[in-house]
């Protein structure tokens, strides 16, 4: 996605019993993703800079610290309480429906510009620069998703620096 985010939502549907991802771009577009329970679990720690199944970094030691601070930062800045507000024009470019996530990918962790790859089973997904100010902000929307769903992840390794790295 090359159009810059403008907002962005994550509401648990009970009668889904999933959680509803909304982003709406500058460009006036919006993104609509189903996001399950097991796909969140693998999404979290990737969002934090670990590897979803073996929990090692993805990044350099410094680089996941500055990572983690910058995802913090991030959190704290960001406006949660404004409202989502639906495009007044433009379009869905995944269509009419939702898409239901599937697949998990990074691509150029070596360069200026990372990108997470949110993407279903078959189809167009979802590309998001992976830059810390945009995860810390995404692990704060999905954080207030799962206490609505009552999903009982265990968040707090997630939501907090690990003690172990400093930045230098």
């Amino acid at each position: 996605m090359s159009d810059q985010i403008k907002q962005i939502q994550a509401r648990y549907e009970p009668l889904e019993d999933r959680i509803l991802f909304r982003l709406h771009t500058e460009q006036q577009h919006q993104l609509e993703a189903w996001i399950t329970r097991r796909y969140l679990q693998l999404l979290l720690p990737t969002l934090q800079g670990q590897h979803p199944q073996t929990g090692q970094a993805i990044l350099s030691q410094k680089s996941l610290a500055m990572h983690q601070a910058a995802a913090e930062k991030g959190q704290l800045e960001a406006d949660y309480d404004t409202p989502y507000q639906q495009p007044i024009q433009g379009g869905n470019p995944l269509g009419g429906a939702p898409i239901l996530l599937t697949k998990l990918t990074l691509k150029g962790l070596g360069t200026d510009t990372p990108l997470l790859v949110l993407e279903p089973e078959e189809g167009a997904g979802i590309q998001v620069s992976y830059q810390p100010e945009l995860m810390g902000a995404l692990i704060k929307v999905f954080h207030q998703a799962t206490e609505a769903a009552n999903w009982h992840l265990q968040m707090d390794p997630i939501l907090t620096i690990p003690e172990s790295l400093t930045l230098q």
